[in-house]
């Protein structure tokens, strides 16, 4: 185990996923690979952003308040944060936060080239650690995405040097961030406000093996509810779009929480 343990590269990362999905796993492989889901999504001014399927799904999953602020957490490229703002009403303010300087810059772009000018002056662009950012916004959000970096297998297939350096060490290393970022989310969110928690991954490591500690740490002040859009498969806390059985959509695992 230790030597399967330190293996990286192509092997590796086949064997670590036959390992999760056993037989399925040739037929999630082979769809990772091929065509994406990815739709134009007219956030109602100005130039379409093509994102997939799922990122709709994840973004359209959040239960927004009336008035107040919402905050997507790790923010860019933005397509979900154009979904989101198309959706404010009048009173409500949007905060995309992306701590990449670069990111953030292409963030700044997509929201610019893509939204009213009257629903753009409502986004407020941030930069700070998400991870950390609770120490100073402690309950300030009526709603919260987080849609956390994260292992990305779809990419990690499509791009030869990141398959050659891939190692069982990464998952574990992203789910360890990802909690970070889940509980600071957390701890943001005012009282009976919700959290979308996103990933594109497919180990359960990094979906609801990091909502499980939410639920651990959290569960008498929170409320588990998966959305229901008739697509996806449901997990312990949420749901999975995955390409093999959603026409190439995904992967995008999604989870709602409610805080009491």
């Amino acid at each position: 185990m230790k030597e399967r343990n330190r293996a990286t590269g192509a092997a590796a990362f086949q064997s670590y996923y036959s390992g999760i999905y056993g037989e399925r796993w040739p037929a999630l492989a082979a769809a990772l690979q091929g065509p994406s889901d990815s739709v134009e999504f007219d956030a109602g001014g100005g130039r379409p952003y093509r994102l997939d399927s799922g990122s709709i799904l994840a973004a359209e999953s959040l239960v927004l308040p009336g008035e107040g602020e919402i905050l997507d957490a790790c923010a860019a490229p933005g397509g979900k944060s154009l979904v989101l703002a198309s959706r404010m009403g009048p009173s409500l303010r949007l905060v995309a936060n992306e701590l990449s300087s670069d990111r953030r810059r292409r963030l700044g772009e997509a929201l610019d080239a893509s939204l009213a000018p009257a629903v753009r002056q409502r986004v407020a662009v941030a930069g700070e650690d998400a991870g950390a950012m609770c120490r100073r916004n402690a309950g300030r959000f009526g709603a919260v995405l987080l849609d956390a970096p994260c292992s990305s297998e779809r990419h990690v297939l499509a791009d030869a040097a990141a398959l050659a350096e891939w190692s069982p060490a990464r998952p574990r290393q992203l789910a360890m961030r990802q909690w970070a970022l889940l509980s600071s989310a957390f701890l943001m969110l005012k009282s009976g406000g919700c959290l979308v928690y996103s990933t594109c991954a497919l180990d359960p490591a990094e979906n609801d093996g990091v909502a499980a500690r939410l639920a651990a740490k959290y569960g008498g002040s929170l409320r588990f509810d998966p959305p229901r859009p008739g697509r996806g498969e449901p997990t312990a806390y949420g749901l999975l779009v995955a390409p093999d059985r959603d026409a190439g959509a995904g992967p995008m695992y999604v989870c709602r929480v409610f805080k009491a």
